[in-house]
């Protein structure tokens, strides 16, 4: 196998059972007979990866470094990268969420066989990031010709269940100002340049992630932008508040934004409110 960057264990896995003609890991694990009682589950939970490293000749600290896992103390990690402090299920999606910008380009640019060119990258797992910063467009969850949510039980990102092909779905692009808090996170794993922030690198990326939601949103609303239970932010609309909520958090901290608009910016009181309902959110 030839190792792809940023992919995790799980999506290395099925890029195998492509290559040897399976549409889905779990039957050609099966079929291998390899012996190992849930090896896909450990598989796509960060464990397993000396076993996996055997199979695909990649070595175990490449995968390991593109791969979600917990270590001894409940922590979630992505490699090195703190995902959360503790196990949350709300910081990394089960949706097998695809950029086809980027299946395009492995189509176009990676070497070996066409079918198993397009591979997943471990940032799409992350629920705090909602567009792909390299190509400026939104990760989709669904399939635009059948409406199904897409799944990561196919081997293959490139294919819905419905033959729908994903790499040729063509997306209109994000501004490049709604791309900034995409961009922090992705540059934390890797995927593009870092950025600093005095405020946010000292917080794990999901709540990062968290943060910079909140800030943008009650800096737009006021106390009125504090989500509520069951509430819904809209993709778009959420790379947007994100990326308000790094340049505010970035000028202001979680100071009071009334007096300390940058000018342009709509001031919307990120104070002790917005602190206490982060809070709330890491609880």
């Amino acid at each position: 196998m030839r190792f792809a960057n940023f992919e995790p264990a799980y999506g290395l896995l099925g890029r195998l059972a492509v290559r040897h003609g399976y549409s889905t890991s779990r039957r050609f694990v099966s079929e291998i007979s390899l012996g190992i009682r849930n090896f896909v589950h450990d598989v796509e939970n960060g464990r397993r990866l000396a076993e996996l490293a055997l199979l695909t000749g990649i070595p175990e600290a490449a995968i390991r470094a593109s791969t979600r896992f917990v270590d001894e103390s409940g922590a979630m990690f992505i490699g090195r990268e703190l995902l959360n402090a503790r196990v949350d299920n709300k910081a990394s999606s089960a949706a097998g969420r695809i950029c086809p910008n980027c299946l395009r380009a492995d189509l176009k640019e990676r070497e070996g066989p066409m079918a198993c060119r397009p591979h997943r990258r471990v940032r799409w797992d992350v629920i705090a990031v909602t567009a792909c910063p390299i190509h400026g467009v939104l990760l989709i969850d669904a399939c635009p010709a059948c409406g199904s949510r897409l799944s990561r039980e196919f081997a293959s990102p490139r294919y819905c269940r419905c033959g729908c092909d994903l790499s040729e779905v063509v997306l209109a692009a994000l501004e490049t100002t709604d791309l900034t808090a995409d961009h922090y996170l992705v540059g934390r794993l890797g995927g593009v340049e870092r950025s600093t922030h005095a405020l946010l690198d000292r917080m794990p990326l999901h709540m990062a992630g968290l943060a910079m939601v909140r800030i943008g949103r009650v800096t737009l609303a006021g106390a009125r932008g504090l989500s509520k239970k069951g509430d819904r932010i809209e993709p778009a609309m959420q790379a947007r508040m994100a990326s308000l909520g790094y340049r505010m958090s970035a000028f202001s901290g979680l100071g009071d934004a009334h007096s300390h608009c940058p000018p342009g910016q709509p001031s919307g009181g990120i104070n002790s409110d917005t602190s206490a309902h982060l809070a709330s959110d890491s609880s």
